[in-house]
């Protein structure tokens, strides 16, 4: 029994040291990501941090080629020399900070809803790539990045998809995704996902988030959809977000326009559009969660009824989206 135990706990310490923590962040050399359960979220952006798509951190090794893969089958392939530092060929090893959204329940944790200028997109893969804080970092001129993502299996079609980036990160609560303009950076489709090319120019941009998206058209008319939300103290930056997820479409977008006391809106939604609402409130020590299945009609309000409710039932829920 005294050497099963001791079995068990070496196994353990043997885990744990093969894992990296940092605040919101647990990477382990196998690509999982165990750690404690978190404690209620505080604010909005705590939750980001807890419960949204989690940073993975890569070391990047100078003079050699380098591929990794994510969590979620993300393939990163880094040439050598990539990276330079105050314009000199990088010498040490660089960390680099690498997340994966897919889900539609990861737009919502990580606050990165799929809106270009007002449209709705379709995702099929949310990248973000990062050296971090440093600004005297910087991809080396003529070098690329390639990213090879995986569609996700509620795609409605992978035809069309093309390259939208954005800067910035979740905990923006109006983010919004533009088009590629940069040539030298591209999406290619491929057998089971797409291809991203990421040129030092787009990266040296400010660039860090890369998106597969394509506009999602419909034939109906567009109107506004709206939430209700009731409480007091409502702060869409601090402590209230709502999202409308799409049921027909892997997309989603926040409601960022906000009228006190309780009224979230967002335009250019088509009639008849198949919809969740969630609504998430911090208060306290407490967290709300309500969420209201149903269809987009022209000054119709959703209003989801708010239970209190723990991190892991709320993440279930939005899962079964």
């Amino acid at each position: 029994m005294n050497r099963f135990l001791l079995a068990s706990l070496l196994a353990l310490a043997s885990l744990l040291s093969a894992c990296q923590f940092d605040s919101g962040t647990v990477i382990c050399e196998d690509g999982t990501t165990p750690g404690p359960t978190p404690t209620t979220p505080a604010s909005l952006q705590q939750l980001y941090a807890q419960l949204g798509a989690p940073v993975q951190k890569i070391t990047y090794v100078p003079g050699q080629a380098n591929k990794f893969t994510g969590s979620k089958g993300t393939v990163i392939s880094i040439p050598a020399n990539a990276f330079v530092k105050n314009g000199q060929p990088l010498q040490a090893p660089l960390q680099l900070e690498f997340r994966e959204i897919f889900s539609r329940a990861d737009m919502v944790l990580s606050s990165m809803p799929t809106v270009s200028g007002g449209r709705l997109l379709e995702s099929a893969g949310e990248v973000f790539l990062s050296t971090g804080q440093d600004s005297t970092i910087n991809m080396a001129p003529g070098a690329s990045i390639m990213l090879q993502t995986r569609n996700p299996a509620n795609l409605s079609s992978t035809a069309g998809m093309t390259l939208f980036v954005g800067s910035g990160g979740s905990g923006n609560s109006c983010f919004d995704w533009s088009l590629n303009n940069d040539p030298g950076s591209s999406l290619v489709p491929s057998a089971g996902g797409n291809t991203i090319t990421v040129s030092s120019v787009l990266y040296n941009s400010g660039v860090s988030w890369f998106n597969c998206d394509k506009f999602y058209t419909d034939p109906n008319p567009q109107t506004k959809i709206t939430a209700t939300v009731t409480g007091t103290d409502i702060n869409p930056a601090t402590n209230t977000m709502v999202f409308a997820v799409f049921r027909t479409f892997n997309g989603s977008i926040r409601m960022c326009d906000f009228k006190a006391p309780g009224t979230f809106s967002a335009g250019n939604v088509p009639v008849g559009t198949p919809v969740s609402v969630v609504v998430i409130r911090t208060v306290g020590s407490k967290l709300y969660y309500g969420r209201q299945d149903g269809t987009v009609q022209a000054g119709v309000p959703f209003a989801p009824e708010l239970k209190e409710t723990t991190s892991a039932a709320m993440v279930d829920d939005l899962n079964r989206l």
